[in-house]
């Protein structure tokens, strides 16, 4: 057959209406004439996206496993922080009663001193007495009987105040080593504060370890962020009766925003502009995407790609802390999670 007469044919009505019928009907034909109009590449792509799409979800629920395991950790290592705080205010108890301790037995050695400086003044005293009553021996014999007796009673005043020495330097004795067993308690005590506080210096060095591992793992899958509410927020809206006709990831000022052309229940087409974030609480996320739909610039990028008007703000996070609900409703702004979808819807222009 010439190519004048394929010309013809295709030129044909009624042969291009058998060629419709026959595609209709033989879907053998249909698939032959499909693979030769489309490339492998294209017969490919189904499976190749839904593939992708498996392997996104597995390791948004690896990094899920991960990221629970680590609240587990500093959930623990918070416990261990308690107990060794217990600890720790109960040796500052202790101490505080040693050194209650301390001072009294500091109070009673001071009033034992005096004692015995007392004792020391009333031998002297003593001595003085032996001593003139030595003179007056020398001087009147006639007295030696009276100052005998003297003298004994003097000796049994000496041998009761060597009694009562005794008795002194045993209780400081025994004070000693009270005073002893006190210091030797008060150097366990200071050696165990020694340990407690080299063990809180590694359970620090263990949390800055972990925060670091933490910050690495939120640069390492900070780029997934995107990809995943690309991925989420149409089933989202979806939920909700709307529908994503296309999406695109724009980058301003160093971050990238999800931008959305989304048909509402009633038909009309908005523009949503989406502020990915994998931690949300604080102001801060609604603010930026205020700011960044009043962006001068920002909404010539959506007029030049055909984005249409209203431009609804909204924040997606993998996780959502307390406090950022009220924040969202108060700005006016949607707020979606990776895990619960929709938390606060954003409100709508009038049509």
């Amino acid at each position: 057959m010439t190519p004048q007469m394929i010309e013809e044919l295709l030129q044909d009505p009624v042969f291009r209406l058998k060629f419709l019928e026959l595609l209709d009907r033989d879907p053998a034909f249909r698939e032959e004439v499909r693979r030769k109009l489309l490339t492998d590449e294209l017969l490919a792509l189904p499976e190749r996206v839904e593939r992708l799409r498996l392997e996104i979800h597995k390791e948004f629920e690896r990094v899920w496993r991960a990221i629970q395991e680590n609240n587990r950790q500093i959930a623990a290592l918070t416990e261990r922080m308690e107990r060794v705080e217990t600890q720790i205010a109960t040796l500052a108890q202790q101490v505080q009663e040693n050194s209650r301790q301390i001072a009294a037995l500091t109070e009673r050695m001071e009033r034992v001193e005096t004692q015995i400086a007392t004792l020391a003044q009333q031998v002297q005293e003593n001595s003085r007495q032996i001593a003139a009553l030595t003179e007056r021996m020398e001087r009147v014999e006639t007295q030696i009987a009276t100052l005998a007796q003297q003298v004994q009673e003097n000796s049994r005043q000496i041998a009761a105040l060597t009694e009562r020495m005794e008795r002194v330097e045993t209780q400081i004795a025994t004070l000693a080593q009270q005073v002893q067993e006190n210091s030797r308690q008060i150097a366990a005590l200071t050696e165990r504060m020694e340990r407690v506080e080299t063990q809180i210096a590694a359970l620090t060095e263990e949390v800055r370890d972990l925060r670091r591992t933490v910050g690495r793992m939120e640069e390492r899958w900070g780029l997934a962020h995107e990809n995943m509410a690309e991925d989420l927020m149409p089933r989202f809206l979806a939920s909700a009766g709307r529908r994503v006709r296309r999406s695109a990831m724009v980058q301003f000022d160093g971050e990238a925003d999800l931008v959305l052309e989304v048909e509402e229940t009633d038909g009309r087409r908005v523009t949503w502009v989406v502020e990915v974030k994998g931690r949300v609480w604080g102001p801060r996320p609604f603010e930026q995407v205020l700011e960044r739909i009043r962006d001068a610039a920002f909404r010539s990028w959506l007029l030049r790609e055909g984005f249409p008007e209203p431009v609804i703000p909204a924040v997606f996070g993998l996780a959502i802390y307390a406090g950022a609900e009220a924040m969202a409703q108060k700005l006016g702004v949607g707020l979606y999670e990776a895990r619960r979808g929709e938390v606060v819807a954003p409100p709508l222009p009038e049509p």
